[in-house]
């Protein structure tokens, strides 16, 4: 059963010159499946040796590899990253590659109890009519997931608000909010559907804003001083949506992202070992 299915790039960041695997959907349902879910993505690798070790380490994490194409021409998806003070990184997207050409599965198997996606894997065209397709496909009352996740220009405030007509959950972070210009009650007046934002604030944590009920704050809660923040934000996501699915209140689902993400960043690579 596919409790979390994710859209989007699969690729290798590489830090330092040396290769680890990631892509923000990916790193979503790798720590989604760390927090014992059925995890699944819809991507797309190269037929190289990046993309079968891809492959292999996804299955090795737990994820699903049912919707993951090998793409017979463009390589497997890399990103540069540049760590800068604190940990925070800069990126460096190489393109075109695989999971710029994504196509929609071939099996009818696909019904998860949650969807999540973001702009990035939109960056193409071939790419974003497979995500405009799948979630028209998707029964209307699964839950979904739209992580903004930001990156160089490969983004617009349409593409955003576009997004936004199918979301029930939105996570942004304090840069991209206001980079976005957005503000949750004039979201909520917008977009009927949504229910939820989630903004992360960095060491301080995250403040959710809920449809109909009062703002609040839960708290940073780190686990050592920060190695770098790669994949923090996604296990937030994964950590989140496993708390939701499991029936807990939305208070508690943001204690869970946040004491997540602490151990994430206190430790090297997006989806650290022994978690």
């Amino acid at each position: 059963m596919i409790d979390v299915l994710a859209f989007g790039e699969v690729l290798w960041d590489v830090i330092d010159g040396v290769p680890h695997i990631g892509g923000a959907p990916f790193n979503l349902a790798a720590h989604a499946a760390k927090c014992g879910l059925g995890a699944s993505i819809v991507s797309a690798v190269g037929r190289d040796d990046l993309g079968r070790r891809a492959l292999e380490e996804a299955r090795r994490l737990g994820v699903a590899t049912d919707f993951i194409e090998e793409h017979p021409t463009l390589p497997t998806g890399t990103v540069n990253v540049t760590l800068g003070a604190h940990g925070i990184p800069s990126y460096e997207i190489v393109k075109p590659v695989a999971w710029d050409e994504i196509g929609f599965p071939t099996s009818a198997d696909v019904n998860p109890r949650a969807f999540c996606f973001g702009t990035l894997a939109q960056r193409s065209a071939v790419s974003a009519a497979t995500l405009s397709r799948l979630i028209a496909s998707l029964p209307d009352s699964m839950l979904v997931f739209f992580d903004v996740n930001l990156r160089q220009d490969y983004w617009s405030r349409d593409l955003v608000e576009c997004g936004l007509k199918r979301t029930d959950i939105l996570k942004v972070n304090d840069d991209e909010m206001r980079a976005l210009g957005f503000a949750p009650d004039s979201l909520f007046a917008r977009f009927p559907r949504l229910s939820a934002v989630i903004e992360t604030r960095g060491p301080e944590g995250c403040v959710v804003f809920t449809r109909g009920g009062a703002p609040f704050a839960s708290p940073a809660l780190p686990d050592g001083p920060v190695i770098d923040t790669v994949g923090a934000g996604d296990s937030f996501s994964a950590a989140f949506l496993a708390a939701i699915l499991r029936g807990e209140a939305i208070e508690e689902a943001a204690v869970a992202g946040n004491r997540l993400a602490g151990k994430v960043a206190s430790r090297a690579g997006a989806i650290p070992e022994g978690l």
